[in-house]
């Protein structure tokens, strides 16, 4: 199974894109990488552009404890209201600093949120190619949120004609419907008994796994609605339940083997 976290501070990527990353991404994903190394774990860290410019000693850590660096997009913004130039610079500004702050060659790349659309993927792949990516992850095969998602896996087809390799977010066939699994709020919100039953027929080799490292955090409400105003509505959506994360979290890690994208699909 592939482990994937996207790291992002939730003040910034979710709730105001114009505000400041904050420390707590920091706090948060060096606890995401004490965890893993508890468990001997190796992961792809999809890393924002705005994370690394301002902690660039955290990605380092990411990157010296042996896990794949990958890119997030700059801003976080959703791609499909970005103009093709815009993109083109965010992408070139995260790559330049992941590539110069390790000193390796990223290959691998997330939109935020998953905002892949047909309408831009002719100069979103070649975006991409151009700045040397092989792979994309950002693809989810269920139309469960209207940001995001696909009826059907032509996505993959029309991607690899572009020249881009494509690994789809894992979901589960359920009563005829895509239903996702292993990662981000599903993960948060699903009993782990429930995220069980659903992977038991995917491929544990290639299913991919995916999180926030400020899913750890559950101070983030209380400390941060004293400073902001959060609406009632995504406070439920973004904080129920992270109190859960950490313990299913190493349930998950001792259930299922874990590698990162590059050791399963781009051995040196």
């Amino acid at each position: 199974m592939i482990f994937s976290a996207d790291i992002e501070d939730w003040q910034q990527s979710v709730y105001d894109f114009d505000r400041a990353v904050s420390n707590r991404v920091v706090r948060n994903t060096s606890r995401l990488l004490d965890i893993l190394d508890e468990h001997d774990v190796i992961g792809t860290f999809f890393i924002q552009g705005m994370v690394a410019e301002k902690f660039p000693n955290l990605v380092r850590s990411i990157a010296d404890a042996g896990h794949e660096l990958a890119c997030h997009s700059h801003s976080h913004r959703m791609l499909y209201n970005l103009t093709e130039a815009q993109f083109r610079t965010e992408l070139r500004r995260s790559m330049a600093a992941l590539e110069d702050i390790s000193g390796s060659k990223v290959i691998g790349f997330r939109a935020p949120t998953f905002s892949v659309r047909d309408d831009i993927l002719d100069w979103y792949c070649a975006a991409l190619r151009e700045e040397g990516v092989v792979y994309d992850s950002s693809i989810m095969i269920a139309t469960v949120r209207s940001c995001y998602g696909f009826t059907d896996d032509g996505i993959l087809r029309r991607i690899a004609e572009r020249g881009l390799d494509s690994y789809p977010m894992s979901v589960s066939r359920v009563l005829g419907k895509n239903i996702p699994v292993l990662g981000g709020g599903y993960f948060r919100i699903y009993p782990y008994w429930l995220t069980q039953w659903l992977a038991r027929k995917l491929d544990q080799n290639t299913s991919i796994f995916y999180m926030h490292p400020y899913e750890l955090d559950t101070n983030e409400y209380r400390e941060v609605s004293q400073l902001v105003d959060i609406p009632t509505k995504m406070a439920v959506h973004q904080f129920a339940r992270r109190g859960s994360v950490e313990g299913k979290l190493r349930k998950l890690l001792l259930d299922y083997p874990f590698s990162s994208f590059r050791d399963t699909y781009y051995p040196a």
